[in-house]
C-alpha cells in the first residue's frame, strides 16, 4: 500500500521532490561574505525582492535534500513576502539610526532606484536638501540656488513620507522683479454706466429717449456692416480681456487673458461682465427692430442689415461672442412673431432670408450644441462663444426655468461636456485668439461715435437710464421682456381671438 501511495504521488506531483535548501559551509576570510539565497531551489517567475538586506531563510531544522511531500501541506511552509509597492523608495532606516539624525530625507529620484536594488542607501541629508535651506536662511546667509526638486520627509515617528516642495531662496535681484503677485478677487463690475464719459449722453438721461435711439440707428445705417462688426469685435476683445491687457491688470488677474480667467473660480466679475453685455446687446438689437415704428419696409432694411452684420461677425470677424448676441435677440419670442416682417423680408431681401435660414440658424445650433470645432478652424476665431460656459458656472440652481434650448433635449448631458472641453482648450489656447483678433483689425480705424454707441455702458444707459442703470439684472431684465412684449403687439396687434386667449 505505502509503494502504491509514492507512485501515487510522484505521478501527480510534477515538482513534488525539489530541495529546500542546503547549509552553506562557513567561508574562508578573503571571501565574498555578501548575501546569498539559502536555497538553490529553481524559480519560474520572477522574486519580488525589497532589498539585499532581504534575505529568504528556512528553519534551521530542515535538512539538506528533503523532499517536499504534497500530503502534509508542507509546499509551502511560509507564504512569500508581498512585492514593493514603492520599488525606489528605500525601507526606513533602524530607530537608532533616527536618534541620531535631525530628519530623513530622500530625493523623489528613481536613480535611487537602483542604488537601493544593489544596497546602496541614500544619504540622510542630500546636497542642498530642505535643512540646509532652512538652516541657511535662518542664519542669514544666502543658501544655493533651488533646482526645483522635490523632497520625501520621514517623521521621526516613522509617518510618512510626505512630499515638500524645494524652498525658494534668496536669487539676487532677479527674482525680486519676477516676484509673484497674488491674483485680486474683483467684487465690482468694469461696467460704470453713471460714470460713462459720452459726447451723445447727457448727464442724466430717461430709458429709450427718441433723440438717441433716431442717432443710433442713423450710425447704424451709415455705415457698411463689416465696419460695423469690426467696432463690435475691437469692443468684445476689451470686454473679454483679450487685446488691450496692461501689465497691471496681467497681475492682478494671475493669468495673461481674460479667457482663462472666466474658467477660474475668481473670475466671478468677468464672467458676470460678459452675460451683462451679451443680454445689453440682445435687448438692444431688438429695440432696434421694434422701434422701427413707420412702413414695414423700414422695418424689413432693419431686419436685413441686423442680419448681414452677423454673417460679417461669421465669416470675416471671427466673434462668435456677438454672433449669439445677434441671433439671440433674432430668435426672442418678440421678433419672431413680426409675420408681416419676416413675409416682407423674404420678398425685398430673398438673398439674406435664404441665408439667414439656410447657413446662420444651423450654425447657431451647432454652436450651442459644442461642436464649432467640426465647422470652424480654430484660426479663425477671435472671440468663442463663452455663453454657455459663463452661464453654467454662474447658475445658481438647476432649474428647468430660463434655460436655453439646447438645455433641454435629450443629449443635453452630452452638450455640457462639450462645452466643459471647449472651455479648457480655449484656455490652453488663449494666445491663438489673442493673435487672431490682432490679424482682422489690423489697420482698422474706429469711429469714434460708432465705438460709443456699441459701449456697453452707453447701451445699458440707453435702454434703462441713468437710475434703472444701476438696478440688479435680473429685474431689469424682466421688467424689459414686458416692454419688448409690449412693442412687439403694437406693430402687429395679435388675432382678435389670441388677444382674447
Amino acid at each position: 500500500m505505502q509503494d502504491r501511495r509514492a507512485l501515487s504521488l510522484k505521478a501527480h506531483q510534477s515538482e513534488s521532490y525539489l530541495p529546500l535548501g542546503c547549509k552553506l559551509p562557513p567561508q574562508p576570510p578573503g571571501v565574498d561574505t555578501s548575501p546569498r539565497p539559502n536555497s538553490p531551489v529553481f524559480r519560474t517567475g520572477s522574486e519580488p525582492t525589497l532589498s539585499p538586506a532581504l534575505v529568504r531563510r528556512v528553519s534551521s531544522d530542515a535538512r539538506a535534500g528533503e523532499a517536499l511531500r504534497g500530503s502534509d501541506s508542507q509546499l509551502c511552509p511560509k507564504p512569500p513576502p508581498k512585492p514593493c509597492k514603492a520599488p525606489f523608495l528605500k525601507a526606513p532606516p533602524s530607530p537608532s539610526t533616527w536618534l541620531n539624525s535631525e530628519a530623513n530625507y530622500c530625493e523623489l529620484n528613481p536613480a535611487f532606484a537602483a542604488g537601493c536594488d544593489r544596497g546602496a542607501r541614500p544619504p540622510l541629508c542630500a546636497q542642498d536638501s530642505y535643512v540646509e535651506l532652512l538652516t541657511a536662511k535662518q542664519n542669514g546667509v544666502p543658501g544655493p540656488r533651488n533646482s526645483g526638486t522635490n523632497y520625501l520627509i520621514l517623521d521621526d515617528d516613522g509617518a510618512g513620507p510626505w512630499v515638500a516642495p524645494a524652498v525658494q531662496t534668496d536669487q539676487g535681484p532677479e527674482e525680486d522683479e519676477a516676484q509673484f503677485v497674488l491674483p485680486r478677487l474683483e467684487t465690482a463690475s468694469s461696467f460704470r454706466p453713471n460714470d460713462f464719459e459720452s459726447k451723445l449722453l447727457l448727464p442724466e438721461n430717461k430709458p429709450l429717449e427718441t433723440a438717441l435711439l433716431k442717432r443710433a440707428k442713423e450710425l447704424f445705417t451709415q455705415h457698411d456692416p463689416k465696419v460695423i462688426a469690426q467696432h463690435m469685435l475691437s469692443t468684445d476683445c476689451v470686454v473679454a480681456r483679450i487685446l488691450e491687457v496692461s501689465e497691471e491688470m496681467r497681475k492682478s488677474m494671475g493669468v495673461s487673458s481674460g479667457l482663462e480667467l472666466v474658467t477660474l473660480p475668481y473670475g466671478h466679475q468677468l464672467r458676470l461682465d460678459i452675460i451683462e453685455r451679451h443680454n445689453t446687446m440682445a435687448i438692444g438689437i431688438a429695440v432696434d427692430i421694434l422701434g422701427c415704428t413707420g412702413t414695414l419696409e423700414d422695418r424689413a432694411a432693419t431686419l436685413n442689415r441686423i442680419i448681414q452684420v452677423a454673417v460679417e461677425l461669421k465669416d470675416s470677424m471671427g466673434d462668435l461672442y456677438s454672433f449669439s448676441a445677434i441671433m439671440k435677440a433674432l430668435e426672442m419670442p418678440q421678433i419672431t412673431r413680426l409675420e408681416k416682417t419676416w413675409t416682407a423680408l423674404r420678398h425685398q431681401y430673398t438673398q439674406t432670408a435664404i441665408l439667414y435660414e439656410k447657413q446662420l440658424k444651423p450654425f447657431s445650433k451647432i454652436l450651442h450644441e459644442g461642436r464649432e470645432s467640426t465647422c470652424v478652424p480654430p484660426n479663425k476665431i477671435s472671440v468663442p462663444l463663452l455663453m454657455p460656459l459663463v452661464t453654467l458656472m454662474e447658475r445658481q440652481a438647476v432649474t428647468f426655468e430660463g434655460t436655453d434650448m439646447w438645455e433641454k433635449n435629450d443629449e443635453s448631458c452630452e452638450i455640457m461636456l462639450n462645452h466643459l472641453a471647449t472651455a479648457r482648450l480655449m484656455a490652453e489656447t488663449a494666445d491663438s485668439y489673442r493673435m487672431n483678433a490682432e490679424r482682422v483689425l489690423e489697420g482698422f480705424q474706429p469711429d469714434e461715435e460708432m465705438s460709443e454707441i456699441l459701449k456697453t455702458e452707453f447701451q445699458m444707459r440707453l435702454l434703462w437710464g441713468s437710475k434703472g442703470a444701476q438696478v440688479n439684472q435680473t429685474e431689469r431684465y424682466e421688467k424689459f421682456s414686458q416692454i419688448l412684449t409690449a412693442l412687439s403687439r403694437k406693430l402687429e396687434p395679435p388675432p382678435v381671438k389670441q388677444a382674447e386667449l
